[in-house]
């Protein structure tokens, strides 16, 4: 049986609760990635940033300061303040074909992998389109 581990990508990029909206942005368009996990200092997942998220913040932002002051408000704007802290995660073991019925099933872009407390991987829809691919 093949697992979540046999797919997930292990070498995240990841943010900290602390970090600015700005330095997600810029992680965003710098990776080509819509989903950043956001994990403590003890490397738990705490949360995770999407482009959507990012998005909705943005025009908050500007909502309340103007267009002029976005790129200075992104600066200060900590990522727990648009983080979505409401996660479904997944483990490891999960088999691939469970994991791939969630995804068919509900709209998520990608779900933090947790071992023992611990962001370990990360798991997309595009990571199921990769497996297709290179079996066909």
């Amino acid at each position: 049986m093949q697992t979540v581990a046999d797919l997930m990508i292990t070498n995240l990029i990841t943010l900290k609760e602390s970090d600015s909206m700005a330095k997600a942005k810029a992680l965003m368009a710098e990776k080509n990635i819509r989903n950043l996990p956001v994990i403590n200092d003890e490397g738990t997942c705490v949360g995770m940033l999407t482009q959507r998220e990012y998005l909705k913040h943005a025009f908050y932002l500007v909502s309340q300061f103007g267009t002029q002051q976005l790129t200075k408000k992104e600066e200060q704007t900590p990522v727990r303040n648009a983080m979505n802290k409401d996660i479904l995660s997944i483990e490891p073991s999960l088999s691939l074909k469970t994991a791939a019925e969630f995804f068919i099933e509900n709209k998520y872009g990608s779900l933090p992998v947790v071992e023992d407390g611990k962001l370990v991987g990360i798991l997309s829809p595009v990571d199921f389109v990769k497996l297709a691919h290179s079996m066909l």
